[in-house]
C-alpha cells in the first residue's frame, strides 16, 4: 500500500499552477503526488519530468476548455469522453495504472441548490452512466490503466441531482457491469456527509462495496452539509473496524487541506499507518 499526498494539501484555494506546487511537495520531500481537479490551465505541462510518482483525479490536469466531468450529460459525454480516455493515456505515459474521477451529474451544471428543469431522472442518468462507462472500460481495460468513480457528497437538497451517492446505485452499477478494472473510488469525507444526510448505514455500505475500493480519499468534516476537506486525528470517526473492509486496498491520499504543513502531514500519515 501507498501513501499519496493530494497537490489540495499545497493549494488549498486551488489558485496555484500545478507546475508551482509539484516542485514545493517535492522539495519537502513527498513522491507520491495526487493532482487534484481545478488547478488552472497550464499550456505544455509535462508531467514526466517530475521525479515523483503521479497520480491525476478527475478535471486534472484541466484544459483550457470548461468542461464538468460528467458522463450522464446528453450534451458533453463525447467530450467527457475523450478527456478521460486522454488521461487515461497520460496515466499510463506516468507510469501509473489507476485514474479517478466523479460519478455522474444528473444536471450539466451544478451552481446552485435549486431543482434543474432539465434534470435526468434516477433511472435516465444510471442508464447514460452506465452506457458511457462501459465504453471507457473497453479502452481502460484495453490500455491496463484501472478506474475509479468517486462516490459523490450528497446533502438532501442534491439528492435529485447527483447518482452514486448511496446504497442502492452503487448496486446497480457492479450488478450491470462486472470488471476488475472498475473500482469505488471511496471519498471518506463524502461517505460521511452522504450517510448522515440520507440516513445509511456507512459500514453497511463498506460490507458491500468494500472489496472494489483500491483508493481511497481521506479527509474530514462535520458530516453534514459542507465537506471542508479538513485534517483529522485521534477521534477521527473511520477507525479501524472500517478499514478492515477495505481488503483491497492499494492507495490512500491524503485530501486535507493542511496549508502545507508538514508535521501536520507526517502526524496524519503516522496516525493512518497505525490504523489500516
Amino acid at each position: 500500500m501507498k501513501y499519496f499526498i493530494s497537490t489540495i494539501n499545497f493549494a488549498p484555494e486551488m489558485k496555484e499552477k500545478i507546475s508551482d506546487v509539484i516542485p514545493k511537495m517535492i522539495d519537502n520531500g513527498i513522491k507520491n503526488i495526487e493532482i487534484s481537479s481545478l488547478h488552472p490551465y497550464e499550456k505544455d505541462l509535462d508531467l514526466t519530468k517530475y521525479n515523483a510518482n503521479i497520480l491525476i483525479h478527475n478535471f486534472a490536469p484541466p484544459i483550457k476548455e470548461d468542461l464538468l466531468i460528467n458522463l450522464c450529460s446528453p450534451k458533453n459525454s463525447e467530450k467527457v469522453k475523450e478527456f478521460i480516455k486522454e488521461r487515461i493515456l497520460l496515466t499510463k505515459k506516468l507510469g501509473q495504472n489507476y485514474y479517478s474521477f466523479h460519478a455522474g451529474f444528473r444536471v450539466d451544471y451544478l451552481t446552485a441548490l435549486h431543482d434543474y428543469k432539465d434534470a435526468l431522472t434516477r433511472e435516465q442518468a444510471m442508464d447514460k452512466f452506465v452506457l458511457e462507462l462501459k465504453d471507457i472500460l473497453k479502452f481502460s481495460e484495453k490500455e491496463k490503466v484501472h478506474i475509479g468513480i468517486e462516490n459523490h457528497c450528497c446533502i438532501k437538497e442534491n439528492k435529485n441531482n447527483l447518482i452514486l451517492y448511496n446504497i442502492s446505485d452503487w448496486d446497480e452499477l457492479f450488478s450491470r457491469i462486472d470488471s476488475r478494472y472498475l473500482h469505488l473510488h471511496l471519498d471518506i469525507g463524502h461517505l460521511k456527509i452522504s450517510s448522515n444526510e440520507h440516513d445509511f448505514c456507512e459500514k453497511k455500505f463498506l460490507e458491500m462495496f468494500g472489496s472494489k475500493v483500491i483508493a481511497t480519499h481521506v479527509h474530514d468534516n462535520t458530516g453534514h452539509k459542507v465537506d471542508c476537506h479538513a485534517p483529522f486525528g485521534g477521534d477521527f470517526w473511520f477507525n479501524e473496524d472500517h478499514w478492515r473492509k477495505l481488503n483491497n486496498l492499494e492507495y490512500v491520499i491524503l485530501e486535507t487541506k493542511s496549508v502545507g504543513d508538514m508535521n501536520y502531514i507526517n502526524y496524519m500519515i503516522d496516525f493512518l499507518e497505525e490504523e489500516i
